[in-house]
């Protein structure tokens, strides 16, 4: 009886850590968030990544302007918004909206770096930015970037 015992303890054992093991991804992910509050327009971007691989997987920016404070009409941002926002429309990996409320507007940009259409989406990335299918985007770069540009990061 005793051996029956221990063998079933040594099979429990062995099962939580097999267990435990399966459950727990090497590609445990975060989220780290930075804000800036300048002229009239509040930004936040709030990151996702790979912690032990330093790697960027999604931002999701978030644009929030009061008309008021623009020094323009609700008519003219929506006119502007609405011509840049075209340029995000059928670009894999990027999801692109703007809500029009009666005193502000909120836009949201979400880039899927995994599922991100490369060649399409230097027309919005800017000619500086890489394939991240072959260039890792570093979180620390990134949050040094941001650091450097006035952000503060939001704990």
């Amino acid at each position: 009886m005793k051996n029956l015992k221990k063998v079933l303890l040594a099979f429990a054992m062995l099962f939580v850590v097999v267990l435990s093991t399966a459950c727990s991804s090497k590609d445990a992910t975060s989220t780290k968030t930075f804000v800036l509050d300048k002229n009239g327009l509040k930004t936040t971007v709030v990151y996702t990544y790979i912690e032990k691989e330093d790697k960027v997987i999604k931002q999701v920016t978030t644009n929030e302007g009061l008309y008021a404070n623009l020094n323009r009409s609700k008519e003219d941002i929506q006119k502007i918004l609405d011509s840049i926002a075209e340029k995000y429309q059928g670009i894999d990996g990027i999801k692109q909206s703007i809500d029009y409320q009666e005193d502000k507007f909120v836009e949201t940009i979400e880039v899927d770096y995994e599922n991100l259409d490369y060649e399409k989406s230097k027309v919005v990335m800017g000619t500086n930015f890489q394939d991240p299918k072959k260039v890792k985007i570093s979180l620390k770069k990134s949050e040094e970037t941001l650091i450097k540009a006035g952000y503060q990061e939001q704990k």
